[in-house]
């Protein structure tokens, strides 16, 4: 089964406007997770979606694949405009968020792996938080039933008392299930917490959740801070 990564990279980022074409190493940030996806063995083909021409720019100038999509209120109905577009040829899809521009290859294969053998309808992954981190109202935690399931997503520490988890951005999406999260309308969870995935579970879709290692790389970029982090480690590297 072919799987397309579709990479949704939005300009007015909130509490980082503009970051998909922040600098990194000379490089802006989009091209580097569009590299990561371009160059993974389970991807056969990478794409970014997104609502300014510059962005399209910056990745073709690099080489790659990118097209304009307009206004989304969501990562996934971004990626759902992208992939009705092209030639899906019965596949999957994984959704790889602009923001992370160096992704673990591992987590990208372990979502890829089980998409390919699951009869789960939506992948994603997880790594244990680090300490202090659960509190962080940007790093989304997970819990998961004993097989793996979501059972709940939350911006607050959960569950209350235990170990955390925090969730990684990516999805895998089963063929014909992007299509399905994409026409559902805006659930009474996803409203409170602001978390799209929790749109998905209230409709009763099943979202299989992997155990990854914490990531080779420095993460995702949701602040200056992060993203001078980012640079950081670029630059050691």
């Amino acid at each position: 089964m072919n799987i397309t990564a579709i990479i949704p990279a939005r300009m007015g980022a909130s509490r980082l406007p503009g970051k998909p074409l922040a600098d990194i190493g000379g490089l802006p940030m989009v091209v580097h997770t569009w590299r990561a996806a371009h160059e993974h063995p389970d991807i056969s083909e990478a794409i970014v979606a997104t609502d300014h021409a510059d962005i399209v720019q910056a990745v073709k100038a690099a080489g790659g694949q990118a097209m304009i999509t307009g206004e989304h209120p969501s990562g996934t109905d971004r990626c759902h405009a992208a992939w009705s577009t092209i030639d899906q040829k019965g596949g999957a899809v994984l959704n790889l968020q602009g923001d992370e521009p160096f992704p673990d290859p591992a987590h990208i294969a372990a979502v890829c792996r089980c998409l390919q053998r699951e009869e789960a309808q939506v992948v994603t992954a997880r790594r244990p938080a680090e300490p202090g981190e659960s509190e962080r109202s940007e790093r989304v935690k997970v819990e998961c039933d004993a097989s793996g399931r979501a059972l709940r997503f939350s911006r607050s520490p959960a569950p209350i008392q235990g170990a955390h988890h925090i969730h990684l951005g990516l999805y895998g999406f089963a063929p014909g299930w992007l299509s399905r999260c994409a026409s559902l309308p805006i659930g009474r969870l996803e409203q409170k917490e602001n978390l799209e995935q929790l749109r998905w579970l209230e409709a009763g879709i099943h979202i299989q959740v992997v155990d990854v290692k914490g990531a080779e790389g420095p993460g995702s970029v949701d602040t200056t801070e992060d993203l001078v982090r980012v640079q950081k480690w670029y630059r050691a590297r």
